[in-house]
């Protein structure tokens, strides 16, 4: 058995030296004439079986040497010492394995853990990513540095590994040496070692044998017969290249392309979360103008009950004054009445001037005009200030230093005066705070509600303030100490596109105004 593996192992390292001089023989300018030269002569390709496994044996033990002093390999290869024994056929295959699993770990992207594809470096700290990678990180990350050091890093600073296609050959060299226990060393050698396997399986139609060339001039597949056969014109003066590696070529090119759909997919399923995002803040908005528009209804009919109550006031008061004076005039007809009805004839007729006397001075009293009395039935429809209510998005929140401002867009009131609001980060005293500016128009009271949002609706900080603005700021002005930069962070108020979320509801108000703007909501905290 032992035979048998290592007469297939040089049968491949023949093969492998056979593309070797065919590469050779290309960038010399040789042609397929030359390569059938070379298949003809068996010494010389034993001769080239012979040097190529020296050559990789060569490779390996210097690349071994150069990794030496990796903690990560000389702990794997103690371990290694310990569960195999020197002497047998598979400890001398366990530093070529253990030299593999090494370069699998040290090369290997960091940002998601894979092999790397078209690696870029760091100019810093030398950390090595995959270029769709770092692109993604540094396009919608939180911050442009890098992963590892955490030092500013632009796109157009990426150093590109350019001797990276040499690692990729010696593993390859490796692998062939290792036989078939390299493909349970990792997923990306049993991924690498396949093309050759299904190379081999593929027969040339006209010779029956594996396809094991790639010819570049009539882009087709061939066997080593029609590479090197002299006196078949079909690929005389052709160009060959390795079929498995022009198969990795392709498909790495092929992975590239589907890479950068799979980025530009994510890049619209952002757009879709930030839509998503978008009409769920309209809604939450819909809510409180919604919510005011209860207020400004109960408000109203407060009005008309006032307005109301004050006019049927005065006429009961009219009415009160005029049933009085009904009263006492019907007091003096019945008294005259029973002084008439218990009077003799004699006495009636004495009684007649008294009586007319009485009479006439009830009838003297003038009788008010109705039109004087009388009150208009219209009511007018009282609305309070009508409220200006948006969303202020705090951009890049992570990138604050200490004492930065930012303005929202300017936005005008009921009465048209126009405004804006300051966010300002004090990192030194661990507070994020919020001020109104007056941008135009006449001082006034303003009644102010700023809502920090969150996913969580109980964990929405809400305050409101009533001040007197103009355009002088003065000490104490606004709501300095909103809330800390240490909750913000902690308690999670930050998007994932590292923002913040504030809702505003402002409207012009009276100094001894006391109605809260977002009363009767339960889920705000609210703090005057």
């Amino acid at each position: 058995m032992h035979r048998s593996f290592a007469d297939d192992s040089r049968s491949h390292q023949a093969m492998a030296s056979s593309s070797s001089s065919r590469r050779e023989s290309r960038r010399s300018g040789t042609t397929s004439q030359s390569l059938s030269a070379t298949a003809s002569s068996s010494s010389a390709l034993r001769q080239a079986t012979s040097t190529s496994a020296t050559s990789v044996n060569s490779s390996a033990s210097s690349s071994l040497q150069v990794l030496a002093g990796s903690p990560g390999y000389q702990a794997r290869m103690s371990l290694a010492g310990r569960s195999c024994d020197d002497t047998s056929p598979t400890s001398r295959e366990t530093p070529r394995r253990h030299f593999l699993a090494c370069i699998n770990d040290i090369f290997k992207c960091t940002i998601c853990f894979g092999e790397l594809d078209q690696p870029h470096l760091c100019p810093r700290c030398s950390k090595m990513y995959c270029y769709d990678c770092i692109d993604e990180w540094l396009l919608t990350g939180a911050s442009q540095c890098c992963p590892n050091c955490k030092l500013d890093l632009h796109l157009d600073q990426l150093v590109k590994v350019r001797w990276f296609d040499d690692i990729e050959k010696l593993q390859r060299n490796l692998r062939s040496l290792a036989g078939s226990g390299a493909a349970s060393l990792s997923t990306t050698a049993a991924n690498q070692a396949k093309p050759v396997s299904d190379a081999e399986q593929e027969l040339c139609l006209r010779h029956g044998k594996a396809l094991s060339f790639y010819c570049s001039s009539c882009k087709q597949c061939v066997c080593e017969t029609c590479a090197t056969d002299a006196d078949d014109s079909r690929h005389r003066d052709h160009t060959f290249k390795a079929l498995h590696v022009t198969y990795e070529q392709h498909r790495a090119v092929l992975e590239g392309e589907l890479g950068k759909v799979e980025h530009y997919r994510d890049k619209l399923a952002a757009l879709v979360d930030n839509i998503d995002r978008n009409v769920e803040l309209i809604g939450r908005v819909k809510a409180v103008k919604c919510s005011e528009l209860e207020s400004i209804v109960a408000a109203a009919r407060r009005g008309l009950d006032r307005q109301e109550e004050q006019k049927v006031t005065r006429l009961h008061e009219h009415r009160h004054v005029i049933a009085g004076e009904m009263d006492a005039i019907e007091e003096k007809l019945q008294a005259m009445r029973c002084d008439m009805d218990n009077s003799a004839r004699s006495q009636l007729i004495q009684m007649k001037s008294t009586i007319v006397d009485t009479c006439n001075a009830i009838r003297a009293q003038p009788i008010q005009d109705f039109k004087h009395i009388r009150v208009s039935a219209s009511l007018n429809m009282e609305f309070p200030a009508i409220f200006e209510t948006g969303i202020f998005v705090v951009q890049n929140f992570s990138t604050f230093d200490d004492n930065k401002v930012v303005y929202s867009s300017e936005f005008s009131d009921c009465l048209g005066r126009i405004w804006r609001i300051m966010a300002f980060c004090g990192i030194s005293e661990d507070h994020f705070g919020l001020y109104l500016e007056l941008v135009h128009g006449l001082p006034c009271w303003m009644e102010c509600t700023f809502q920090l949002i969150h996913d969580d609706p109980r964990k929405t900080i809400s305050k409101t303030i009533r001040e007197y603005f103009d355009r002088t700021p003065k000490k104490g002005w606004g709501l300095r100490d909103f809330v800390s930069l240490s909750t913000i962070v902690e308690e999670q108020y930050l998007r994932d596109n590292d923002s913040l979320e504030l809702l505003y509801h402002i409207r012009p108000c009276n100094a001894d105004d006391t109605e809260h703007a977002l009363d009767g909501d339960d889920s705000m905290v609210s703090e005057d």
